[in-house]
């Protein structure tokens, strides 16, 4: 009787420590994600590439710590095009390319990696245009795949967006269909509840300057408030509408 209840004890405290482990280890995740966030919201960029080297470097096995990653770089590139730094794109991309190749090839129906993987070909269209002819049906197959899917995932609307948004009028792009593609991307990543997404920011910034660009002013102007009220200050705001940000 003795021995039947020790083994219980031994049991029922295994338990509680895998909990505490999966408790600690979902922390850990939502901590970095509130690293970008708000590094993100005060435009400071400046530990990105650290923080994604540290999660590359102790979770490169698991997918989803790594998708994380991937959405970091994904991030920091946008940036390096936003702030006229390419020169420093090209290691960032690669290296972000041979991750995610990797875990495609363990989940090739991931709509998320498949939504990635067209972003990661649109930045290397934006890198050297004379490549659109070759990558730019990759970059629609990657979001017309990622679509079929799974087409409640955002990113999936995201890129779509970009692609609208980025494309030349006479080969189909248009901005006020993008922004059709970025508010249901904003839908999702609100439903899915993903804590501290730096994305969920990024997609209303980029409704906001499609607002601006379609002299949309009503929408823009009540957008524009809504952000503040929600981040703050967003002091790169300005810059960033005023730029040729994006690819």
């Amino acid at each position: 009787m003795e021995r039947s209840k020790n083994n219980y004890l031994n049991l029922l405290l295994l338990g509680l420590l895998f909990c505490l482990a999966l408790s600690v280890s979902g922390q850990k995740l939502e901590t970095y994600q509130c690293h970008f966030f708000n590094a993100y919201l005060e435009g400071d960029m400046s530990n990105w590439m650290r923080w994604i080297e540290e999660i590359e470097h102790k979770h490169s096995e698991e997918q989803e710590w790594g998708i994380l990653a991937l959405q970091a770089r994904y991030g920091l590139i946008g940036y390096y095009f936003g702030t006229d730094q390419k020169e420093r794109i090209k290691e960032v991309l690669q290296e972000g390319e041979n991750r995610l190749e990797r875990y495609l090839e363990q989940e090739p129906d991931n709509a998320r990696l498949l939504s990635l993987q067209a972003a990661f070909d649109a930045f290397k269209i934006g890198l050297a245009r004379y490549k659109a002819p070759f990558l730019g049906p990759k970059v629609v197959g990657s979001i017309q795949q990622a679509m079929e899917v799974d087409p409640d995932e955002p990113m999936v609307w995201l890129e779509e967006g970009n692609a609208l948004y980025n494309r030349p009028a006479l080969f189909g792009g248009d901005k006020k269909k993008a922004i059709a593609a970025y508010r249901k991307a904003l839908e999702l990543f609100e439903e899915s509840e993903e804590s501290c997404n730096y994305l969920t920011v990024l997609v209303e910034i980029f409704i906001l300057k499609g607002y601006s660009e379609t002299k949309q002013d009503a929408l823009y102007q009540r957008t524009r408030q809504k952000l503040h009220r929600q981040y703050g200050g967003l002091p790169w705001l300005d810059d960033f509408l005023s730029s040729e940000a994006g690819y």
